[in-house]
């Protein structure tokens, strides 16, 4: 079976897998695995119905069809760059948006790294979805010039992950933000708590960001003069609005990074007061952290979450900390017995917030149960 790796970001192909399926047909002899990262944006049904094509998911979302089986391939982004990087993940295709060709006749990916780097360096077919538009942030992924090529149109506008903070969000936020110390080096993700947790952090000064995705929070958080001025911003891809991405371009400082480093836990340890922000679905008594499925239902997958949380939890100064309601949108409690997948391992996570209170790790096993106990 042919893998094609159709690759996640702002921006996300549709016409290029389309046009790698009309060149290199998937038969019964030769079918084709479409393997996607996060995909937001709906997957055309000329591209999922096609015969002999599967798909598969390293973080299933809404842009794949409910209806439709998609295999969850569970892998955080450093194990993706370890299986790649040890020939075990095998790609006969990378599709992905670029733009125009740059100066050495390259094209970029524009706003993001991450494990595409790698991945196209060993694809055996580049297909590149041409947009204009789209920027060449330093660090970016680029293919060569010999790939396939395919003309697009502009793509809409960014559609948000998350909805608007609603009063949980914010109180749980406020409980977050009396836990960071000065001068931190924060990882942000998205998700209505972490977009409120924004608000928040325009307080502080001196503050660095080193998170997988950068996201409308810097823009925020620059206007407000919360960030170091001399600090590079540094992630694995820009998530956001078009506000966010002329910012980045114009502001000379955000630097994107390989998930060999940005998801290094090691890496991530080396920084002081690294404070990485987790959303959960549920957590036990061990403080084991489920972020992946709802009852046998894979709804996300593991992405960065374990590599970040890792580092904050070894840096000197560092929290891992974990962030939810004490009740699901459907009326259940989020304290489970039994946890349908462990995301994070308990070991590694110094705090749960929810809108009742902050259990912090001190003390006993037994103080630590009764800590999240009382939160929930």
């Amino acid at each position: 079976m042919r893998t094609v790796l159709c690759a996640e970001g702002l921006y996300e192909p549709t016409v290029g897998i389309a046009h790698y399926l009309e060149r290199f047909p998937a038969t019964a002899d030769d079918p084709v695995e479409l393997l996607f990262g996060v995909r937001r944006t709906p997957v055309p049904a000329s591209v999922t119905e096609a015969p002999h094509v599967k798909l598969a998911a390293f973080i299933p979302g809404r842009g794949l069809p409910r209806d439709k089986h998609v295999d969850y391939r569970r892998y955080s982004y450093s194990q993706v760059c370890d299986s790649l990087l040890r020939g075990e993940l095998r790609l006969d295709a990378v599709v992905a948006v670029a733009g125009q060709p740059l100066s050495d006749g390259k094209r970029s990916l524009g706003v993001i790294d991450g494990y595409l780097q790698l991945a196209i360096d060993r694809a055996r077919i580049v297909v590149a979805e041409q947009r204009d538009g789209v920027p060449h942030l330093p660090g970016a992924a680029t293919a060569d010039a010999d790939c396939l090529v395919v003309s697009a149109p502009v793509e809409e506008a960014f559609t948000p992950l998350s909805g608007v903070p609603d009063a949980t969000s914010a109180r749980i936020a406020e409980r977050i933000a009396d836990l960071i110390p000065p001068r931190p080096t924060i990882a942000l993700g998205v998700g209505r708590i972490l977009d409120a947790l924004t608000d928040r952090l325009t307080r502080l000064t001196d503050l660095r960001i080193v998170s997988g995705a950068i996201t409308d929070a810097a823009v925020a958080l620059d206007a407000a003069g919360a960030l170091n001025p001399s600090a590079p911003v540094e992630g694995m891809s820009l998530v956001g609005s078009n506000e966010l991405v002329s910012w980045a371009a114009d502001e000379g400082r955000v630097r994107l990074r390989p998930s060999t480093r940005i998801h290094d836990p090691s890496w991530l340890a080396a920084h002081p007061r690294f404070i990485c922000a987790l959303g959960a679905l549920s957590v036990d008594l061990a403080g084991n952290v489920n972020s992946e499925r709802i009852g046998e239902r894979v709804v996300s997958g593991l992405g960065g979450a374990p590599d970040l949380a890792a580092g904050a939890h070894r840096s000197a100064g560092g929290l891992c900390i974990v962030a939810l309601p004490s009740v699901s949108p459907n009326g259940r409690c989020t304290l489970e017995e039994t946890l349908p997948s462990v995301s994070v391992d308990g070991s590694i996570v110094d705090a749960i917030v929810t809108e009742k209170g902050v259990a912090r790790r001190t003390g006993t096993a037994d103080e630590w149960r009764h800590a999240i106990e009382r939160i929930f």
